[in-house]
């Protein structure tokens, strides 16, 4: 019989006024991204020197603003760096509820504008084979929450 786990959580951090830039040892996180101020996010360096995202690395960041999950309520912009001028062939989507047409990401999409229109609950999921990012993400809106190949 294999060996049974209680008590297992998942490890949640907050992320309030401050730009954050993540770390190695961030893998497997949840960020909850509060709207209290404009901020950039980081991911970190790729590759498989110390203290960066080496193959398995990833981290989920979930929009929340601490209060009654309103649609479009995020009121700060946010920007999601990962790897700006490097060029990354990244990869990935982002689907939204509104359209359902979503974003894809193209070669030179090194970052994600998250916009003050955002709403609590909008989920990105960020993971790496140590070479590029791939990303799946899951909006109520896209056209807030998109792909791009510059901070907003």
């Amino acid at each position: 019989m294999g060996r049974v786990f209680f008590n297992t959580r998942l490890n949640i951090s907050k992320i309030g006024g401050a730009d954050y830039s993540m770390i190695e040892s961030d893998s497997g996180k949840t960020f909850m991204l509060l709207p209290t101020a404009a901020r950039l996010i980081t991911l970190p360096v790729l590759g498989t020197g110390v203290g960066q995202a080496g193959e398995g690395w990833n981290c989920k960041l979930v929009l929340d603003d601490a209060a009654t999950g309103v649609d479009q309520g995020f009121n700060f912009k946010c920007n999601v760096d990962m790897g700006s001028g490097v060029n990354l062939a990244n990869r990935g989507f982002i689907m939204d509820t509104d359209s359902g047409a979503g974003d894809f990401c193209v070669a030179n999409d090194d970052f994600i504008n998250i916009s003050v229109n955002a709403s609590a609950g909008d989920t990105i999921h960020f993971w790496t084979d140590g070479v590029r990012w791939n990303i799946e993400g899951f909006v109520k809106d896209a056209t807030e929450v998109a792909f791009a190949q510059a901070a907003a």
